[in-house]
């Protein structure tokens, strides 16, 4: 399958989960352009990061529910943004970036996973899971090249100011129920964060399994590293994961 065959896969895709949304009422019959581009957006970010699920067959419990996860919550962020729920799309597009660093730590840490699900007070902070990321391995050159961990850290930052309200502009003081719908500000807002998620996370897991990511179908491979700028893509493809 070549580029622009996948191109048409994901958006048969997005026809049908328009078609899907409709179903529910949750897209109108005829919606606005301005409404299916950022659908569109969502939808090619939100595919790439469900995709991970399904490729990384065989991956040891302590890694694989933790791409489980990125998958669940990507699903979730096009309807809540199309409901108006701008909110609950920051905490899953942070759930994302949280998962993905758990994913690199807990993938080496197979004791510290089952001590987290044997003791409900222990775990390990976002600012550990950033520390371990940074100096990993498979990271030590490349974020020097592509940061795409400082990235994710200053991405999750913002979405925690916009979850916890930090300040007053981050608050959304809804007043009615009748009031909460669909924002086109507000949705390119989060459009623009889950397309910087999406391009962090996706290079740290391209990065983390290297040479299983070489092995993707041509279509897979295509669709998770255009959703990187062309740097990340070009420290990809140099990548000597045994450096």
């Amino acid at each position: 399958m070549n580029r622009r065959s996948s191109s048409a896969a994901l958006g048969t895709d997005l026809s049908n989960v328009i078609a899907l949304l409709q179903e529910r009422r949750i897209v109108p019959a005829k919606p606005s352009n301005d409404l299916l581009d950022q659908a569109k957006a969502i939808h090619n970010a939100t595919y790439s990061l469900i995709l991970w699920r399904f490729r990384l067959q065989g991956l040891p419990l302590h890694g694989r529910v933790f791409l489980e996860e990125i998958a669940s919550d990507a699903l979730q962020i096009l309807p809540q943004v199309l409901l108006g729920f701008s909110k609950t799309a920051k905490l899953l597009i942070r759930g994302i970036a949280e998962n993905a660093l758990r994913h690199i730590y807990f993938s080496d840490h197979p004791i510290e996973f089952m001590r987290m699900n044997r003791d409900i007070k222990w775990y390990v902070t976002i600012e550990s899971l950033n520390d371990y990321a940074k100096n990993h391995p498979q990271y030590l050159k490349t974020e020097a090249k592509f940061d795409a961990i400082a990235r994710l850290a200053s991405l999750y930052s913002d979405l925690s100011a916009g979850v916890h309200g930090r300040s007053v502009r981050d608050l959304e003081m809804r007043r009615a129920l009748g009031k909460i719908a669909f924002d086109i500000d507000a949705a390119k807002t989060d459009a623009e964060l889950v397309r910087k998620c999406a391009a962090s996370v996706n290079f740290l897991l391209a990065i983390f399994h290297h040479e299983r990511v070489r092995r993707f179908q041509v279509a897979d491979r295509s669709l998770i590293l255009r959703t990187m700028p062309p740097t990340a893509r070009s420290v990809w493809a140099s990548h000597d994961s045994a450096s």
